[in-house]
């Protein structure tokens, strides 16, 4: 458990980074929901960090049939509708060892979310957190107060007519080990299961956790739990609730698969087969899972290419080319080539023939003298002997 403790907080601290909450809930991955305060990705690791198989679906079908346990989180305060029930029912019938945890919809993460960073924040941004906690709590409360006040179904009945309250002591086989005075669990709605299911654990009398077998001890059944006070992403930070979510993943017994069934406001859809097996194509890409968030990043990055390679900013400045017409460049160069040679004389001679045959100057106008500035002698530079060298070699031109 301890080792997950890392992994969660760095979730936590990731949904704060982000400029607007996930606040999505019952989903475990996804662009929307994969983060979420309200998200079941953290349970779902926990599951495979016991040796489960975990995946995700959102449809009843015969897919399920490979499932060994499904747990869900409906986005939903409305009860399971007749139809639903019963395929979960008939499942739950057709082999035993199944397990279906399902998890009441009476809570939401985000006014706990902004308590806890109320203290955190700079001072200029606490007015903004302060707004966006009343926020939380009007929309959280307007949700429940539009939820029917009394709900009866097959599987349990709903009281919210009492005020909500958080858990102060716990009582059952689960609450063995835990510190109910350092956990934040909330009774929102009093859910009652059916008389002849088990209480595995509860506060005050009002249940908490209850377990169901179908057909008999040790055939399949149903977990019911309250509400995901203590079992979504948010709520597992606390060590206390992870303690619970450990109890409830032992209660699923051996490893096997585990699905989680995503539904949105309303019920999930049941089909008769399982759609085909085809690869996504166009816009569908971006609705699976992880091709959507691959997609998304690639694209983001594509943008911030485009920006920092092709706009010019600014006035356009035009590059300095060398011109291919300048003469001085082939003075330059053939200066080098003589420097080269490292024969002084050699050069000499050169630039000598290059004044008879082009400047037409005779041999006593090319004297080393002319070759330099006036403020130049011609000692200073090629030396005595040279300037002889050069008037012995001038004599015999003329000769």
């Amino acid at each position: 458990m301890r080792r997950l403790a890392l992994p969660m907080l760095i979730c936590l601290a990731a949904v704060g980074c982000q400029s607007e909450l996930d606040t999505y809930y019952g989903r475990r991955n996804g662009i929307m929901g994969g983060s979420s305060i309200n998200g079941t990705a953290v349970l779902a690791k926990m599951f495979a960090g016991a040796g489960h198989d975990v995946s995700t679906w959102s449809r009843l079908s015969p897919r399920l049939e490979r499932a060994d346990t499904i747990v869900w989180f409906p986005n939903e305060f409305a009860p399971p509708s007749d139809e639903v029930r019963e395929w979960l029912d008939d499942w739950l019938y057709r082999e035993d060892g199944r397990t279906l945890i399902y998890v009441e919809r009476d809570f939401d993460a985000e006014p706990g979310y902004w308590s806890r960073i109320t203290p955190l924040a700079p001072k200029s941004q606490q007015k903004e957190v302060r707004s966006r906690l009343q926020q939380a709590r009007t929309s959280a409360n307007t949700e429940r107060q539009a939820a029917a006040k009394n709900v009866t179904c097959e599987w349990y009945t709903i009281d919210r007519t009492k005020p909500p309250r958080k858990v102060a002591s716990l009582d059952g086989p689960w609450a063995k080990g835990v510190d109910a005075k350092k956990s934040e669990i909330a009774v929102n709605s009093i859910i009652a299961p059916n008389d002849y299911a088990e209480t595995l654990l509860s506060s005050q009398g009002d249940v908490l956790v209850s377990r169901e077998y179908f057909d008999g001890d040790e055939s399949s059944k149903l977990i019911l739990v309250a509400n995901g006070s203590f079992l979504l992403n948010l709520p597992l930070v606390n060590h206390e609730h992870r303690k619970l979510a450990g109890k409830l993943i032992d209660e699923v017994g051996p490893t096997g698969n585990v699905v989680f069934l995503e539904s949105g406001p309303g019920n999930v859809p049941i089909h008769e087969s399982d759609p085909d097996p085809e690869a996504p194509t166009g816009l569908e890409l971006f609705a699976k899972w992880p091709l959507n968030w691959i997609l998304f990043q690639l694209g983001l990055w594509g943008l911030i290419f485009a920006a920092a390679r092709w706009p010019i900013f600014g006035r356009p400045k035009r590059e300095q080319t060398e011109s291919l017409t300048d003469f001085g460049r082939h003075v330059t160069a053939l200066g080098e080539l003589l420097e080269r040679t490292g024969d002084r004389g050699y050069a000499l001679a050169k630039i000598r023939h290059y004044q008879a045959a082009v400047l037409g100057e005779t041999a006593a106008e090319r004297s080393p003298a002319s070759l330099l500035p006036a403020s130049v002698e011609p000692k200073e530079v090629i030396g005595e002997d040279d300037a002889a060298e050069t008037s012995e070699l001038s004599e015999k031109e003329n000769a």
